[in-house]
Order: C-alpha cells, then structure tokens, then sequence
C-alpha cells in the first residue's frame, strides 16, 4: 500500500512479451494513511468513505497511467487497454456469501485516461467457487516454470507462494502463507513513523521473542490447508494486540523482531509442509529489498537445500513481477484466455478473468498531464 506500479508491456501475437517502460509513483501520506485505515478495518466499512477513496484512486491510477506514458513519449492511443488490479480493502473468501472489494473506480480510469480498462479481476474465480486469489500463480505458471521444481515467493503486504512442479502445469498450486510486511510496516510506522524498516535494520538490531514467535504462530490461519487467502483486514495491529494483549509491555524492537521472524518462519512451515520437493526459491515483490529478511530465509532454507535468489535471476525485476503479470491478466482477457488456476484458488472450473470498461469518447483537459 505504498504506492503505484506502473508497466507498459507489448505483447505479439504468440503471447510473449516485452517491457517497454515502468514508473513508481508513492501514495501521498494522508492517502496512504486513508487506505491503510480502509483495509484494516474489521467492522463495517464507511460507505461514504469508500466511495469518496473510490475515486481519489481512480485518478491517482489513470494519472500515474497518463504520466508513465507522457515521460516516455508514447501515446496513449497506442495503448490497447489499462489492467488495473485496483487496492484490496476487504477480502473475505470464506464469508457468506463470498466477497473481496477492491477500490480505484475503473469507469473513472477509463473516462479519464480515454484508455479502455480491465479490472475486476478477482469476481469471476469466486463467482466459480473459487478463493479470488491469490492471481499471480497462473502467471508465474506461464512465465516462471521450467524443468525445475521450484517456488515463487512474493512478499508484499500479505506474502504468497507458487508451487511449480516440473512435472506439468495442471500440478501447480499457490496460497498465502500469510503476513508479508504489512504487520512489520504498521509496526515501525506506529513506533518510529517510517513507512517500513529499511533493509530490516530495527529488526535486526534485536533479538525476537520465541515465545511470542510460537503465540502469533498458533493463529488458526497457519493450520489452515489450501487453497487459502488473506490480507491485512485480517493481520494488522489489532490481530496483534488481540493475540497478545501485553504487546505493550514488551521492548517494540524485540516485536518488530519477531514480526520479521513471523514472515520468515510462516514461509518455511509453508514451504517444508506442501513443497519438500522444491528446488530454488526466487523472490519478489518489496520484501526481496529486506535485507535482515532475505539473509534470514537464505539461512532457513540453506538448511533444508533449497537455493533462495531474486527473480532478477529469471529475467524480471522483484519489483515489476506482479505489475507484469497483471498486464498478462489483461492480455488474457481480450484474447479470452482463461487464467485462474483452480489448483490454486479451489474455483471449480477455469475461467477468463476481468471486466472490460470503455474508455471516454475525448480526453478531457483535466486529465491531460
């Protein structure tokens, strides 16, 4: 929940691809701080506020869009179509009836940028019985597998695996194995006021607590078999004040500790109780910048023999895999490709994923960059 990754990537008639420019653009603080606020709560969500977030992204998205295009003289009517995943505010796969709510209007993107946009991408899987995440497995399936048995490992707010079996695709299968960096951001930003702990410094700088290590790990969520999903709704600081009501007595550098302890032993259990077989491991998304993390799951896993690197390694940057792969979404869309893995997501058939929305007859002055 940081800010916005933006790709333009061109895809041949094959279906193979090739980035052509990408661009970060942060989140304001106070939006930031509107959407943290949004996706951590539990109870019922503001209506009024929503709609209003709702929007506010819409622009930020179709401006980042525009301005991604601009800085690299491209034109935008070159351009087939925006994917845009949108941000999580709720997800909750198991509720009755089924529901994940993703904001950043794209009807607004779409009149705004004159650029036709797919979104809602999650809607269809679970529509099919299906979880609705995580998405990214499919892509990875198609990008990443080969003749190896190996993991992808995206650790972003919430962390994810994919299992690639060498064996053939109908093998793979993916979940969340739980918090990626969302509690250790929420930590140091209520703590210090940093938006996350650079390279894992505060962490590092202190020793974890076991006990409390074996607390946060008794969360049913952990014992749950796959497919499963889960985002910061669930894991945020009240699920940590919940699961230890005395957090407060405690030296918050040895919790910062053990939260980073959390990400990497959640990992491993994941890893070493579905995946034994696997291989290499290669990472991506924010967390493969966390140092203190990384050399820590290189410690964990070196153990069990399995090589951990970054997806650099692959061909593609840590930070740009889950942007590339939800332009490939929206490649599989127009080419009515399905491009959910019931194997990983428990939808009872394959399905093609997203809504397409029309882009505005004329582009209007206030959303040229």
């Amino acid at each position: 929940m940081d800010g916005v990754d933006a790709i333009v990537v061109d895809f041949d008639p094959t279906g193979r691809f090739s980035t052509i420019a990408s661009q970060f653009t942060p989140y304001p603080s106070d939006l930031r701080k509107a959407i943290n606020s949004l996706a951590q709560n539990k109870g019922t969500l503001d209506a009024s506020i929503v709609e209003k977030l709702d929007i506010i992204l819409a622009h930020f998205y179709s401006d980042a869009a525009l301005r991604l295009l601009a800085d690299h003289q491209i034109n935008h009517e070159s351009v087939t179509a925006i994917a845009n995943h949108g941000q999580t505010i709720r997800h909750e796969p198991n509720a009755n009836p089924p529901r994940s709510l993703q904001i950043g209007d794209p009807a607004t993107i779409a009149s705004r940028s004159n650029i036709r946009t797919i979104a809602q991408f999650r809607q269809a899987d679970m529509t099919a019985g299906g979880q609705g995440a995580p998405l990214m497995p499919a892509f990875h399936s198609h990008y990443f597998r080969n003749d190896r048995n190996r993991i992808i490992l995206n650790i972003g707010g919430i962390a994810n695996i994919t299992v690639l079996n060498a064996a053939a695709e109908s093998s793979t299968f993916g979940f969340d194995t739980g918090p990626g960096n969302t509690l250790l951001d929420q930590w140091i930003f209520e703590h210090q006021g940093e938006r996350y702990d650079a390279n894992g410094n505060w962490a590092s700088s202190h020793s974890h607590d076991p006990q409390l290590l074996s607390t946060f790990l008794a969360d049913p969520y952990f014992h749950l078999p796959h497919p499963k999903s889960t985002g910061p709704d669930y894991f945020n600081l009240e699920w940590l004040n919940r699961i230890f009501p005395k957090l407060t007595q405690l030296d918050p550098g040895v919790v910062q500790a053990t939260l980073l302890e959390l990400t990497a032993e959640s990992i491993r259990q994941s890893v070493l109780e579905c995946a034994p077989a696997s291989q290499e491991i290669f990472v991506c998304g924010g967390g493969a910048h966390n140092t203190h993390l990384m050399n820590r799951m290189i410690d964990i896993f070196s153990d069990s023999g399995i090589r951990l690197a970054v997806t650099e390694e692959l061909g593609v940057p840590a930070d740009w895999v889950e942007a590339l792969g939800f332009a490939w979404l929206g490649y599989c869309f127009d080419e009515k490709i399905p491009s959910n893995l019931p194997s990983v997501t428990g939808a009872q058939k394959k399905v093609v994923l997203g809504e397409s929305f029309p882009a505005a007859e004329c582009l209007s002055e206030s959303a040229k960059i």
